[in-house]
């Protein structure tokens, strides 16, 4: 993730016009802004790529599809 600072910018970004416009926190945190609040739900792991999502859940039905095969 680190790697790419583009992508991490518009991800902290996206996230925190999500909370100006009203969606709660997925963390306490000390921070109000919602900039500094996006940033350490980015890095407390709450906020993921829609596509990293996905892509988990792809590997997780080949995996259960593999195992049915198996049995």
């Amino acid at each position: 993730m680190e790697e790419n600072k583009y992508l991490l910018t518009m991800m902290i970004a996206k996230r925190a016009k999500q909370l100006q416009s009203g969606s709660k926190p997925l963390l306490i945190s000390k921070h109000k802004q919602p900039i500094l609040i996006a940033l350490e739900e980015i890095k407390a792991g709450k906020v993921y790529l829609k596509e990293v999502q996905e892509s988990q859940k792809s590997e997780e039905k080949i995996r259960e599809n593999i195992i049915k095969d198996m049995e």
